[in-house]
């Protein structure tokens, strides 16, 4: 195959010689005369040739690698057909004996297997050595057009210098004619004389002398032109191999660009997610919400109902604190009994024991007002006894005075004896009430500090959706 296209390119370097080759000068008469139409210059192969060979010859490379592939695919496919019928066969075969063990099966399984493994590691093999053959071939035909542009542009070297070396003689010809003409006025006579004779000579040398100068001209005019297609060749190769490389780059760029779109697609799958639940986590909260501010509302106006009927029976919410001042709690008494709480400063119980005190110290007092009025009455009687009638009316009026601070004493003592039972009447009840207010109290505390923090979402929603519309605008 390399010999063949060797062969081809070696043909297409010859024309290409053929028809670079100069036209010999046209054939003089006798006498020097030019006889004819004067002799043409070599025309200057147009500087495609170059690039034609080159592209001729990769075409032709490229076909025989081609044909080379599609035979080795034809050599595969009957090696495979030869390697698949005698399985077909032996199947076939096994398929009338169905009474063999299983070992038998198992081998021929496995020896199916085995070919099977065989005829692709063949394949493997064959297309390895296919792409080394072709690898080597590319190689061959990378030095072959290396060599071949050696040689053209060695060619065209050795062209332009012997072109310039017959320019340089024939212009050292004629310097010496000049010369001698300038110098000798004898030597110009002669000239003279002599110039009819040799008229025909120099006309035809002067023709000659024309044709080398424009076959120079065209062969420097052919040698930088090639060297511009050389040039540009170059220049189009490294722009091809920028833009592989651009082109490489451009697709590792792509590739980041499609990860990182997969990334922000997942991303934006799952703030979708997120959004979709923080949407049903604002849905039920908004709904505890509702409920809860219903709640409140039912839980303000059952203290409206509370005010209204203390104010209807005419009580007073009084606070009622601990010895040490701590544990604060209210109690429903009367007006009157408010009064006289008011009086006395401290808790509670302070309270109580001090007008416990004083009903102790009124009822001591009462006893001993007692035992004075039994001693006066006693002292009265004998008194009476000794003098008479003589002290009735003052015995009356101090037994009218005695009875008068006992009456006095006996109503104090009633009365303490009836604020000391109000008392603790309203102490019991306003003790249940305060367990009962004290449990809707911290009902409606739990509820207002839930409703603070449900707030506090519901004041930070708005910035969570704007900022997840502003995430899906972008």
């Amino acid at each position: 195959m390399l010999l063949d296209w060797r062969g081809a390119c070696a043909s297409r370097s010859h024309t290409v010689q053929s028809i670079r080759a100069p036209t010999p000068p046209p054939s003089t008469g006798p006498g020097g005369i030019h006889r004819g139409v004067p002799a043409p210059t070599a025309t200057p192969p147009p500087p495609a040739h170059t690039t034609s060979t080159f592209i001729f010859c990769i075409s032709s490379f490229l076909g025989l690698l081609d044909q080379q592939e599609q035979q080795q695919k034809r050599t595969t496919n009957s090696s495979n057909t030869s390697n698949t019928t005698p399985h077909t066969t032996g199947s076939t075969a096994g398929g009338g004996r169905m009474e063999s063990p299983s070992a038998g099966g198992r081998r021929r399984g496995n020896s199916r297997i085995n070919a099977e493994d065989q005829a692709l590691d063949q394949i493997a093999k064959e297309a390895e050595a296919r792409l080394a053959a072709r690898r080597q071939a590319r190689a061959e035909a990378r030095e072959i057009r290396m060599r071949e542009l050696e040689r053209q542009q060695k060619e065209l070297e050795q062209t332009a210098d012997r072109v310039f070396d017959l320019q340089q003689q024939s212009i050292g010809l004629s310097e010496p004619a000049t010369a001698l003409v300038a110098t000798t006025p004898r030597s110009s006579r002669i000239l003279a004389q002599n110039a009819v004779t040799r008229g025909s000579a120099l006309s035809s040398r002067r023709n000659s002398e024309d044709s080398l100068e424009e076959e120079a001209r065209s062969l420097r005019d052919l040698r930088h032109e090639l060297k511009e297609v050389e040039e540009r060749f170059r220049k189009a190769m490294i722009a091809n191999a920028q833009l592989d490389n651009e082109r490489s780059s451009l697709n590792y760029q792509i590739q980041l660009l499609k990860d990182k779109l997969e990334e922000v697609e997942e991303s934006h799958s799952q703030l979708q997610r997120e959004y979709r639940e923080k949407c049903r986590d604002r849905e039920a909260l908004k709904r505890n919400n509702d409920k809860l501010s219903e709640e409140l509302k039912l839980v303000q106006g059952q203290l409206q109902e509370r005010d209204a009927l203390i104010e209807q029976h005419g009580l007073v919410i009084v606070t009622v604190e601990n010895e040490d001042g701590t544990d604060a709690h209210r109690a429903l008494v009367t007006a009157d009994n408010a009064q006289l709480l008011k009086s006395v400063p401290g808790s509670l119980d302070v309270r109580l024991k001090k007008f416990a005190a004083e009903k102790q110290e009124l009822q001591t007092e009462l006893q001993s007002l007692q035992q004075q009025l039994n001693d006066i009455k006693s002292k009265g009687r004998r008194y009476t006894s000794m003098n008479g009638s003589l002290v009735d009316d003052d015995y009356e009026d101090a037994q009218r005075e005695a009875n008068k601070l006992i009456t006095e004493y006996k109503y104090k003592l009633q009365k303490a004896e009836q604020e000391i039972a109000n008392l603790q009447a309203s102490l019991a009840r306003s003790e249940t009430q305060v367990i009962r207010y004290k449990s809707t109290a911290e009902a409606a505390e739990k509820a207002e500090s839930d409703l603070k923090i449900e707030r506090r979402k519901l004041q930070r929603e708005p910035i969570i959706t704007q900022y997840w519309d502003e995430c899906h605008c972008q």
